[in-house]
């Protein structure tokens, strides 16, 4: 096959210059069949049409003879992940993403009108919905380039209107019984913890019949006395209405049908599919745009950034590989552990100009060294990261994701393979500091004596062995016809994977300008309040939100809003603002958070520190303050009493007043800062042979204004008192 001067991606709008009988007006690129078939819809936003085929080299014959050309997508400003809709619009986008979630993971289903027709009618069974209301809700997600907010569209300009509670639990639904008095009236929420914990006890783990751990559930989880349940010839359980209405029992009814749901849940079908011979990774493989992740620590031992004499451990590296090319995509390394905070990092890697990260690294590489900077059509994964909670989110972006089973490596051995010989393939030209052997023997170093580089420096190494791994050879027989037209740099990996981009193309995806907010940042529900908005414990704010309003909006009750983060820095999240349709980020206002730059869990930590340290503070003071206490009114009450025994009462007039203040300063004057400082050996001898001072008179004034030899503080305040006293006398 030649090589294609002109490439398209799935999801690209064009429109015919002329009249085709093939196409009726602007479509959009679905899928590819091989090299055989590409699959288009109409995209007419008035009516809705199925898919339908166009021959692969009728529709290269197109792009080459420019009886088409790109158009603008009717779609792009529609929002990936629409928020603050309505209760009814929100449950219906529930539903739009179960009802696609098949058709995305398996695209041979629009090749066909019947598999699509019998995929719609199987869904519609199992949401219990009508199959033209599935087709609709399919088609409109398919015209809008798999975004399922296209079918809740018009609620999206009126959902942040008001906010709308949750729905509250109700009564038990459904027909009512014949003998109500002999029924109960508990609902299915209020029952289902206790039939879950019967089911696992009585069923699972002592193979009790459904009947026997009915009524077993009934007189050990609910406590119903034993002489109250009673069985009729039928063996159903009879149970007063009085005991019914005060334990809240559930119906027999109730009890078998969540059994059934527990027991469908423990026994899934089983996969009946043949298995076929072994093969390789790379076998049907059409082109660029199937990948596949995997985090590993890597076997090195690290030293911190500020000094070489502290340890810092293993870092944790993701990779991101091409199937079709072998070549690497993406990566990520950091001390973290694996997760999907660093996962998405290593995707928005994947799709990033690879040319900033040279000139950060300080690498004399360009951008055409390392071309990879497309979305894929699919990513393959391990259960670590995909299914957890904030990366089981990530196939609504429209990325169709494969989850391989639990302990099987062979199920992506390309990445396995990459994971090897980024580890083990540099020895001889990398001669690393601080590597070990994952399974030690005995005596054997584990690295941490001779570990001598930093993070920054381990990162630079490692995407030195990335770019020299994709540049080495592809096996000739891997090769095709066309390809050999080239020059020998299509022999390589890299030169493979960007031959293909235009030589086997349509299996790449696009990518919009929120994508990074939808869909690989961890997505959280913040409170507004006038101060900003607090998510986890902290607050942030920004500019924006006050020249918008939303801190005004806030000034009348706080408000959800949905926002966008990373969890591995707590000093930054980002919120949609609806009318500008884009995301604006939001700093923390505590700069301790942003000088430490924490993680949220760090932050969490933190804070519980400080709460913990303030209450022991206060119980300290609280404590200290209790012993003390006794002594100052111990001390007050001397005084009062010593006051008492005068046997005149103090002159009150404002000259007496004036008088007493200038001899009680003067009395309390001292040498040193009155006596802060201490006193010189020198000064204390000079002091020792001074005349003692003369004897007070009888005047008042002078009795005041004399020193009482050394004395200070308390001692020296009594004895000038009582030099008043006499005086007085």
């Amino acid at each position: 096959m030649p090589a294609r001067q002109h490439s398209f991606q799935i999801h690209d709008v064009f429109k015919p210059l002329k009249l085709m009988p093939e196409i009726s007006g602007t479509f959009r690129v679905i899928d590819t069949v091989g090299f055989t078939e590409v699959i288009v819809i109409n995209v007419d936003t008035e009516k809705l049409t199925v898919p339908y085929a166009i021959g692969y080299d009728r529709w290269i014959d197109m792009l080459d003879g420019e009886e088409v050309e790109r158009a603008l997508d009717p779609y792009l400003h529609l929002p990936s992940a629409p928020t603050g809709l309505p209760t009814a619009a929100t449950e219906r986008l529930r539903h739009v993403i179960a009802a696609t979630t098949t058709v995305s993971q398996n695209p041979r289903l629009l090749h066909r009108r019947t598999t699509l027709s019998s995929e719609i009618a199987s869904v519609a069974r199992g949401l219990s919905l009508s199959q033209r209301t599935v087709k609709r809700w399919i088609l409109q997600w398919l015209q809008a380039g798999r975004n399922p907010a296209a079918v809740v569209s018009t609620f999206i300009d009126v959902a942040s209107r008001e906010l709308r509670g949750r729905q509250v639990a109700g009564n038990k639904r459904g027909p009512k019984p014949t003998k109500p008095e002999l029924s109960s009236t508990a609902p299915a929420h209020e029952v289902a913890d206790y039939v879950i914990r019967a089911y696992r006890s009585y069923i699972k783990a002592q193979g009790m019949s459904w009947k026997d751990a009915y009524y077993e559930m009934l007189i050990g989880l609910y406590k119903v006395p034993v002489d109250g349940v009673t069985k009729d010839k039928n063996g159903e359980a009879l149970l007063s209405p009085a005991l019914i209405e005060k334990y809240r029992l559930p119906t027999w009814n109730q009890f078998r049908y969540r059994c059934r749901q527990l027991q469908a849940a423990d026994h899934p079908a089983a996969d009946d599919l043949p298995r076929g011979a072994r093969g390789k990774a790379t076998d049907n493989v059409p082109g660029p745009g199937f990948f596949e992740i995997d985090g590993t620590h890597f076997q090195i031992q690290l030293v911190s950034r500020v000094t070489k004499s502290k340890l810092v451990g293993r870092p944790s590296v993701y990779l991101i590989v091409d199937i079709f090319s072998g070549v690497i995509a993406g990566y990520a390394v950091t001390l973290e552990n694996p997760s999907w905070a660093v996962a998405a990092l290593a995707l928005y890697n994947t799709f990033s100009d690879k040319g900033p990260i040279f000139e950060r690294l300080g690498l004399p590489f360009q951008s055409a060294d390392w071309p990879c900077q497309q979305l894929p059509n699919m990513l393959r994964a391990d259960r670590a990261e995909l299914v957890s909670n904030m990366g089981q989110e990530f196939p609504a972006s429209g990325i169709r994701v494969e989850v391989t089973p639990s302990m099987t490596p062979i199920a992506k051995g390309s990445i396995e393979g990459k994971n090897s010989e980024t580890k083990h393939s540099h020895k001889g030209r990398f001669n690393l500091p601080g590597l070990f052997n994952k399974y030690r023997k005995r005596r054997e170093s584990d690295g941490k004596k001779d570990a001598a580089l930093d993070l920054l420096q381990f990162e630079r190494i490692l995407v030195e062995i990335i770019v020299d791994l994709n540049r080495r050879a592809m096996k000739p027989s891997r090769l095709p016809p066309d390809a050999l037209q080239e020059t020998s740099r299509v022999a390589s990996r890299v030169g493979f994977y960007e031959w293909g981009l235009t030589a086997r193309p349509g299996f790449t995806r696009s990518m919009n300008t929120n994508f990074v907010y939808e869909h690989l940042l961890t997505k959280g529900s913040g409170s507004v309040t006038p101060g900003g908005i607090r998510l986890d414990g902290e607050v942030f704010n920004c500019d924006w939100l006050r020249d918008k309003g939303y801190l005004t909006a806030a000034l009348n009750g706080t408000y959800e809003i949905s926002v966008s983060y990373n969890p591995l820095f707590a000093g930054e999240i980002f919120f949609h603002d609806g009318g500008t349709n884009s995301w604006q980020s939001a700093s923390n206002v505590d700069p301790e958070i942003l000088q430490k730059r924490a993680s949220f869990p760090e932050a969490k930590e933190y804070r519980a520190l400080q709460r913990k340290f303030a209450e022991q503070a206060s119980l300290n003071h609280r404590k200290q303050q209790r012993e003390r206490t006794p002594e100052v009114k111990q001390e007050i009450k001397s005084a009062v009493a010593e006051k008492n025994l005068l046997p005149a009462q103090p002159k009150t007039s404002k000259r007496h007043i004036r008088e007493n203040r200038a001899a009680e300063k003067a009395s309390f004057r001292d040498t040193g800062l009155n006596g802060a400082l201490p006193v010189p050996p020198a000064a204390s001898a000079s002091a020792a042979e001074a005349p003692s001072p003369t004897p007070p008179t009888a005047s008042s004034s002078d009795a005041l204004q004399s020193t009482p030899g050394e004395l200070t503080g308390p001692a020296k305040f009594k004895s000038l008192w009582s030099k008043v006293s006499a005086v007085s006398k």
